[in-house]
């Protein structure tokens, strides 16, 4: 428990000692300089704007299922997923062979009050608890606190982002788990072709009461880490670690899970995507994109346009600047 209040301590600390850059403090909004000619531009949130976009939350990733534009990520999900199936058992087995060595081929252990599950005791559970939900309202917690204290918008503004993906993820995977119904490695013996059992729209009663026999597919844990990853990283885009640290973290997770016959590797490839999408579009819903140039003391806004003619055989370039 002290290693993950050590952690969260030092996430947090980096934030409100040295990440941001505030560029004013005006009453409505606040601007934060990302790059030299790019700024984010933060509203003040109110308290029910965690919930208020959450049909949104579910709207965009319907739309960004059946664009045309987005084939690409969803054949490439959809084909991991389609080959990785075959090998299911087996990197399930050498997962938790590997994980045997180090300690992570178990779920691990909790401290509990009055038998509800709080905080891990030991690594597996420290490893696993990254893409428990406590985790994301723990690190909200974090934000919303430094926010107040700081008078930080992009902080806040974080902090209700936390939640509503919280929500917005937890409605996803529940929808897709129990459509598609897949078995869980933890469900039974490790018997041949285990990951190819499915049962679609499982009665409630039978998902409440054997849950591991149909919850397997999407990893709801996964889901809710990169979509909480993807609303920080988005946020404060200017903080090159987040990307390369959570990312490291995600994988992490992903074996641990698998070690410990939690899930299986193909749960994985919708479970990233489909948390990308959502926290992309809840973290780029409030930020307001402003590029600037600095002459001589004097910031203007500007805004450009690209044209391209043909006269004459020759192919020319027009670029046209609008402050």
């Amino acid at each position: 428990m002290k290693k993950n209040l050590v952690l969260f301590v030092f996430f947090i600390g980096i934030f409100t000692s040295s990440s941001q850059t505030l560029d004013s403090l005006k009453t409505e909004t606040q601007s934060y300089l990302i790059h030299t000619d790019l700024s984010y531009e933060f509203s003040k949130p109110k308290f029910f704007d965690m919930f208020r976009y959450i049909p949104k939350d579910l709207v965009g990733l319907g739309k960004y299922i059946i664009d045309k534009k987005n084939i690409t990520p969803i054949v490439l999900a959809t084909s991991s997923t389609i080959v990785m199936m075959p090998f299911d058992e087996k990197l399930t087995k050498g997962a938790a062979n590997l994980g045997n060595q180090v300690n992570l081929d178990n779920e691990g252990t909790y401290f509990r009050i009055k038998g509800v599950r709080m905080l891990p005791s030991n690594l597996p559970a420290a490893i696993y608890f990254i893409g428990n939900g406590g985790t994301t309202l723990l690190l909200s917690s974090g934000f919303f606190i430094a926010g107040k204290i700081k008078n930080d918008y992009r902080m806040q503004t974080t902090s209700s982002e936390l939640v509503e993906v919280l929500i917005s993820t937890g409605l996803v995977s529940q929808t897709f788990k129990r459509i598609t119904g897949r078995r869980s490695p933890t469900s039974g013996k490790m018997e041949k072709n285990a990951s190819f059992q499915w049962t679609p729209f499982p009665s409630f009663k039978a998902y409440q009461t054997h849950t591991p026999e149909y919850d397997a597919m999407p990893s709801g844990h996964l889901m809710t880490y990169m979509a909480s990853l993807t609303v920080i990283a988005t946020n404060y885009s200017e903080v090159k670690w987040i990307k390369p640290v959570g990312y490291s973290l995600a994988g992490l997770l992903a074996f641990q899970m698998v070690s410990s016959k939690v899930h299986w590797t193909s749960d994985y490839p919708f479970a990233m995507l489909f948390g990308y999408v959502i926290g992309k579009n809840i973290a780029q819903r409030r930020i307001h994109k402003t590029h600037s140039v600095k002459i001589g003391q004097q910031e203007v806004n500007y805004k450009t346009n690209y044209s391209l003619s043909t006269t004459n055989g020759f192919t020319t370039i027009g670029l046209h600047i609008s402050f």
